[in-house]
């Protein structure tokens, strides 16, 4: 092998190689074109062809099919089978003379039947028949249905038309009409191709061994893409055919056939032809890339010795003479010059090596996320901090895109915003949220600044990331320490407040009450206005219960009267807002239970109110309870068919004086105040709901008497 050690060498077999690859490319790609544009064609001219034969035999079909038909319903056809009938002579017709059209026509046999199926007429070309009585296909033609089979007549398959002839709607007799399908054979046949009539596997006409038949029909499809075949030497196309035979329920395909060298064979005497032409190029290029190459060579031996000193001798001094002024002169040159800016260049990078060192250093030491980006938007900087911030690795995010991998989507406005303002120079700081691999978005704090290189030009951004979760927790616990403080403070006020008005009315009421002139109508008023006076006195000393976190008083509950009273008192809101208000029927067994009877009502019309607040006129809100010891629990439960709770405020409905309320229609407190209740009784609040599907509340209590828990402020 040490003539390819030569730079002649190589490149003689460089070009010898190149020579052939192109040869052998242009070999393989006409043969496959022309052998393709030669199938496309022959496939093309086989489906036309198949179309037609198609077409031809269901347009031959019909064609006798009408004649056939319109035989059997003419006037003199129906005079003569009733005048026949009516004698004992033989039927003197035309049949004899009869003949259908199309190919082959003439030939066709044509009978005249009676009602019993007895020949009483023949045509010319007619085989002897006494009866067809017992045809298959008789007893339907008897009824008044034409007719058409495939039968076999001494191994070979004919096609039966048979038309009863009717005479003022009574079948009087029949036309049945027989011939065979040679003419589907007809054009195909003389431009060389080989045509096969199948009955689903069954050939007809010609015949196919059964492994193709499989084979054809396990590759047809409706798209007439794939019904065509390669098959021991034969290309095959199945078409099936379609129309009247197919509304007759024949199910028929025709399969044309052509050898496979009408394809080949001008393919393969053109492959011969060009590689004959190929070998001699190849002989050509090789006798000129030898005579060029031994002329380019000499220029080049010198330029070679002079790199080979400078390489041994490691001294970037070193300098290539050339004396010629053509292309070798001008590589000289040009590498004499290369020599001279790699000597600077070294002194400048052994300089700015160790500097960007201790960047790198300081970078990746950095506690805070650090991260540049170009202006093209990927990263090219992701420090330690950043992963261990964000999850995503240093190797998966050099080159990624920042805003797609690391900012939300709705951020992404905002960030590019900063990006602009630190273009111009501006030090950008903003809270901003960011994407982790886990955790989804967190909150940081965000700098930006630019980048810029030894000619001004920005070549991306810097930003450094502060963690804010912690920050904003603590900030949302002291928010809620103040609210829930307010709470105390305002719920004892309001309470103290409230007790002395309540007093008075209460004690006013029941003054009037012990005067015995009063009528029906004043004293049912006079009890009512009792009766919601203590109930608002109850609810104020829940309040006082509420703000001191004392535990509330028991007694054992009558649940019924409780829900009854509940939704009396919801019914006017239930009345303005056009909502059914319905209390489910109780249990016929439910457990003992003790609770503070007002709190429970309280907890109860809080429940109410929002559902009805929350139903569109027309729905529904429904209470009801279930339980009992077996489970071991008592649950209370109201049911609206609203449009459900947004996840967002379903994590906020339960915070003192969160309200999705218009300013004036809603403190917030209800179900704040619902939960303390609940607890206090040892017991535990469920919501369930579904956007456009309602919300189901559900109080849950144990059926033992449970120690009341601190009620939370």
């Amino acid at each position: 092998m040490n003539i390819l050690r030569s730079f002649q060498s190589k490149l003689l077999l460089f070009f010898l190689l190149i020579d052939v690859a192109m040869v052998g490319f242009l070999i393989a790609t006409v043969s496959r074109g022309a052998r393709e544009a030669l199938e496309t064609a022959s496939r093309e001219h086989l489906q036309e062809l198949s179309r037609f034969a198609a077409h031809d035999l269901d347009e031959q079909l019909q064609l006798r099919w009408t004649a056939a038909q319109s035989l059997a319903s003419n006037p003199f056809m129906v005079r003569g089978v009733l005048e026949t009938l009516q004698r004992s002579d033989p039927l003197e017709s035309p049949t004899p003379g009869l003949r259908l059209p199309g190919k082959g026509g003439e030939d066709a046999e044509l009978w005249l039947l009676d009602t019993q199926g007895r020949v009483l007429a023949h045509g010319e070309h007619a085989g002897h028949v006494g009866s067809f009585a017992d045809a298959p296909w008789w007893p339907r033609v008897r009824e008044g249905e034409p007719q058409a089979r495939v039968v076999l007549e001494q191994g070979q398959p004919r096609v039966v038309f048979a038309f009863p002839i009717l005479s003022q709607q009574h079948v009087e007799g029949a036309l049945v009409t027989r011939f065979d399908l040679s003419f589907v054979r007809g054009g195909a046949a003389r431009e060389g191709f080989e045509v096969v009539l199948l009955n689903g596997e069954r050939p007809l006409v010609g015949g196919l061994p059964e492994p193709v038949v499989r084979e054809l029909r396990s590759r047809y499809s409706e798209s007439s893409e794939h019904n065509t075949a390669l098959i021991d030497g034969l290309f095959y196309l199945l078409v099936p055919v379609e129309g009247f035979a197919r509304q007759q329920g024949f199910g028929w395909s025709l399969v044309l056939s052509v050898p496979a060298e009408h394809i080949s064979g001008p393919v393969d005497v053109l492959r011969q032809r060009m590689i004959r032409g190929g070998v001699v190029a190849a002989l050509l290029v090789a006798l000129l890339v030898a005579w060029r190459t031994r002329l380019l060579l000499r220029p080049l031996q010198r330029l070679q010795l002079s790199m080979r000193r400078i390489i041994d001798g490691g001294d970037l001094s070193e300098r290539i003479e050339v004396a010629s002024r053509d292309e070798l002169g001008a590589i000289a040159g040009t590498f004499n010059l290369m020599l001279e800016r790699l000597a600077h260049r070294s002194a400048e990078l052994e300089r700015s090596r160790d500097h960007l060192s201790l960047l790198a250093q300081m970078t990746s030491a950095s506690p805070n996320a650090t991260f540049m980006v170009g202006t093209e938007g990927w990263i090219h900087v992701w420090n330690d901090a950043a992963e261990k911030l964000l999850g995503w690795p240093r190797l998966d995010m050099l080159g990624a895109p920042f805003l797609e991998r690391v900012v939300p989507e709705d951020s992404r406005e905002h960030f590019n915003a900063l990006v602009a303002r630190a273009a111009s120079g501006e030090l950008v700081e903003a809270e901003l949220s960011l994407l982790t691999r886990q955790a989804g978005a967190i909150p940081v704090q965000l700098t930006v600044s630019r980048i810029i290189d030894a000619a001004g030009q920005v070549q991306g951004t810097v930003c450094i990331a502060r963690d804010l979760r912690e920050v904003k927790r603590l900030r949302e616990s002291l928010v809620q320490s103040e609210k829930m403080a307010a709470v105390g403070t305002l719920v004892a006020g309001l309470s103290h407040e409230l007790n002395n008005p309540l007093g008075i009315i209460l004690g006013f009421a029941q003054g009037l009450l012990r005067k015995t002139a009063q009528d029906d109508l004043a004293r049912v008023a006079l009890l009512s206005i009792e009766k919601q006076t203590q109930r608002c006195a109850a609810l104020v000393r829940t309040l006082l219960e509420f703000s001191r976190k004392s535990g509330p008083a028991r007694e054992r509950v009558d649940v019924s009267a409780m829900l009854e009273r509940v939704r009396e008192l919801a019914s006017g809101q239930a009345g303005r807002g056009q909502v059914r208000l319905e209390i489910l029927e109780l249990p016929a067994e439910l457990p003992g239970w003790e609770a503070n009877v007002p709190e429970m009502e309280a907890a109860l019309l809080n429940l109410v109110g929002n559902a009805l607040d929350a139903t569109p006129p027309g729905g529904t809100v429904r209470v009801g309870v279930r339980g009992g010891a077996v489970s071991g629990r008592l649950e209370l439960f109201v049911t609206d068919t609203g449009s459900g709770i947004a996840p967002d405020v379903l994590q906020r409905i339960f915070d003192p004086f969160f309200s999705t309320k218009p300013v004036g229609q809603g403190t917030g407190l209800g179900l704040s105040i619902t939960r303390s209740i609940v607890e206090s009784h040892g017991g535990r609040i469920d919501v369930e709901t579904a956007s456009g599907a309602g919300t189901t509340v559900r109080l849950l209590f144990p059926v033992a008497p449970a120690l009341p828990t601190e009620a939370s402020a």
